[in-house]
């Protein structure tokens, strides 16, 4: 891949978390347990009597559970912070005056967490492992340390705590949501009429102009005459709960391999928060932007470091090995990058970081303030730049290698009989109708089936071949933009103007939600693609988004982001049978059953560019969602290749 300019580096900052604060992680590790002992999605996204959209989904017994859940979810998220320590009202206003007045945190000068503190937030920890016992003897193991019957006494007081103040907030809005009730009824049906007006509109969407369902955001004064808190209603507590959920979102972004079991309990959450009504019967908003690279440094004044050319080499990425041919880089090379690397950032802080102490020259005392941005920010900043390059790279690599693998070891216009491409489809596939792809209503099952055991595409050699380079440099174009799709699909799924429908997919209960900003750059992504094939596009160039196929935004982002992960150990696999066939006896074994390792490369390679691209699996096909699909379909079958065992023993 090649490297950033100062100009397409200064763009993607647009999109590029910042980093968590050490403060922001504690608060993350209470936002996890919190989610981990949550059941909103199983209570709320359940089949009811009329399936709809708007907050009045399932009628007034749906939007009572997503009331209680959400309401559930805040006290819990509190008791949690008072276990831990972190319900001081300085924990809520370090990461808002960060924003405000320059400081930036427990990781940017002043630590907050005390060794105290530190030892609280392992009871949280271990409060989390205690909601999911399963059996007596992991508490006794618990029980037979001081530490751990403490933190047990605390956890069962902090909880009873919570029950007792959620009972009290149920008694106070018991009278409320009569009332309420209603006005949200009334505003169901305006939630149709602009979820289908905003369907019609989808190819030009409005990228800047969605507000959040209530705007008011409170004023921190509230926090300076209490102690905790847990002395304040949730409507009160709207900062806390909008930086926590802020900070389960920002880092998702930052580390797409974490919170896989609680990511989709927080969005589904967050997203029923966003309805209009639904926030207007809780009374605050539990959404804030994520904070970006490029609006942090605007709001510090320090936006001109994106214009120098030494950014560049500050945030660069050092490769151990060559993404093309894969082949390891010499280590020396390695250090030398590393230290150029280094002392450029560290001229960038020189130059671009100020002092919070300055001293004026009138006078010999010492006045504190904040001017600009501060090392650590500064150093927070070209971080979080730096590790936003190595996880394009790191995951662009994997397509390359195919890519390379593809060119290298095959030819369009030639090919040897026994590693060919060609494809023979069955034939058998029915196209359904229906908006969904459902067949008859909207339950999946009968007419609009189609068997998806086998190959669907039927190929020459030449066509499959082209096929399948299409395929990988799409994936190559979507996973150097993934920080900008991430973004997108979180603005998609959270917003306020586009409402979900809770729809039986054929794959159980969905949310189906339109996603106008990751489509129009998923369309601009195919179009770059398509202009740079030099070809006639082969197979369909349809993006199921918002269907039967991909119902949302968080389903299509996590597709897409398994890409690498099934990628890159067919690529280390190819790269490693030399090594691997180091050893005489698996070097017997595979030229027994292989004849050479030139052969039984040959045969991964071109079984996975055939069947991994056959249009097999349930919604498999040549659309570009259907490529993916068949990938996926040919990853779950890998176990039944001759090839497997020695796949494994790499």
């Amino acid at each position: 891949m090649k490297g950033y300019t100062i100009e397409s580096l200064k763009e993607f900052t647009s999109f590029i978390p910042l980093r968590l604060t050490a403060s922001e992680r504690s608060l993350l590790a209470v936002l996890e347990s919190a989610l981990h002992v949550s059941e909103y999605t199983d209570n709320v996204d359940v089949a009811s009597n009329g399936y709809g959209s708007g907050a009045a989904r399932g009628g007034l017994v749906k939007v009572k559970r997503i009331l209680d859940g959400i309401l559930e979810a805040c006290h819990v998220a509190t008791g949690l912070g008072v276990v831990a320590m972190l319900d001081h009202p300085s924990c809520v206003l370090k990461s808002v005056n960060s924003l405000r007045s320059g400081h930036s945190g427990n990781a940017l000068g002043d630590s907050m967490i005390t060794k105290k503190e530190s030892g609280r937030l392992s009871t949280l920890k271990l409060w989390k492992g205690s909601c999911n016992v399963d059996s007596e003897d992991k508490l006794k193991d618990m029980d037979r340390s001081q530490k751990g019957r403490k933190a047990a006494k605390q956890a069962e007081k902090a909880r009873k705590k919570v029950e007792k103040k959620l009972k009290k907030q149920q008694a106070q809005r018991a009278t409320e949501s009569r009332t309420d009730l209603n006005v949200i009824v009334d505003s169901h049906n305006d939630e149709q009429e602009n979820s289908l007006s905003a369907e019609n509109t989808l190819d030009e969407p409005p990228m800047d102009s969605e507000q959040p369902a209530i705007s008011n955001t409170r004023s921190p004064e509230q926090y300076s005459k209490v102690s905790s808190i847990a002395a304040l209603s949730p409507d009160q507590n709207e900062i806390f709960f909008q930086n926590i959920f802020e900070i389960g979102r920002r880092n998702k972004v930052l580390n797409p391999s974490k919170m896989r079991s609680t990511y989709g309990k927080l969005m589904h959450l967050l997203q029923d928060a966003q309805s209009p009504s639904i926030a207007k019967s809780l009374g605050f908003t539990l959404y804030k932007d994520l904070v970006m690279v490029r609006p942090f440094l605007e709001s510090r004044g320090a936006e001109k470091i994106l214009d120098d050319e030494r950014l560049v080499i500050a945030t660069m990425y050092v490769k151990a090995k060559d993404e093309v041919t894969g082949r390891v880089v010499d280590r020396n090379e390695v250090d030398r990058q590393v230290k150029q690397k280094i002392a450029m950032s560290q001229e960038l802080l020189q130059d671009y970081a100020v002092d919070v102490n300055r001293t004026t020259a009138a006078t010999t005392t010492t006045t504190t303030t904040t001017i600009g941005m501060t090392k650590d920010e500064l150093k927070l900043c070209i971080d979080s730049i730096s590790d936003a390059i190595a996880i394009v790279e790191s995951n662009v690599a994997p397509v390359e290698r195919m890519i390379h693998l593809l060119e290298e070891n095959f030819r369009p216009n030639y090919h040897d009989k026994q590693f060919s491409l060609e494809l023979r489809g069955s034939g058998k596939s029915f196209a359904s109708g229906s908006k969904y792809g459902y067949g008859f209503g909207a339950f999946g099952g009968g007419f609009g089936v189609r068997d998806s055991s086998g190959p669907t595409l039927s190929h020459s050699h030449s066509t499959q071949y082209t096929f399948v380079w299409q395929s990988l440099t799409l994936w190559k174009e979507v996973q150097k933009n993934m920080h900008r799709l991430w973004v997108c699909a979180d603005s998609d799924l959270l917003s306020v103007s586009t409402s979900y429908q809770l729809l039986n997919t054929g794959q159980g209960l969905n949310r189906v939600q339109q996603c106008p900003k990751v489509g129009k750059v998923m369309r601009h992504l195919l179009n770059k693609t398509q202009s740079a094939a030099g070809s006639p596009w082969v197979g369909l160039s349809v993006i199921h988004l918002g269907d039967r196929d991909v119902p949302n935004a968080l389903v299509f982002i996590d597709k897409y982001t398994q890409i690498p992960r099934f990628l890159k150990p067919i690529a280390d696999f190819c790269d490693g049978i030399p090594e691997l066939c180091s050893n005489e006896k698996i070097r017997d074994y595979i030229e027994d059953q292989f004849g050479s390792e030139e052969n039984l490369k040959m045969l991964v390679l071109s079984d996975y560019f055939k069947h991994g691209f056959d249009g097999s699996g349930d919604d498999g096909g040549s659309c570009i969602d259907g490529r993916l699909t068949s990938s996926w379909n040919w990853t779950s079958r890998i176990v039944k290749k001759s090839y497997y065992h020695a796949f494994m023993l790499s």
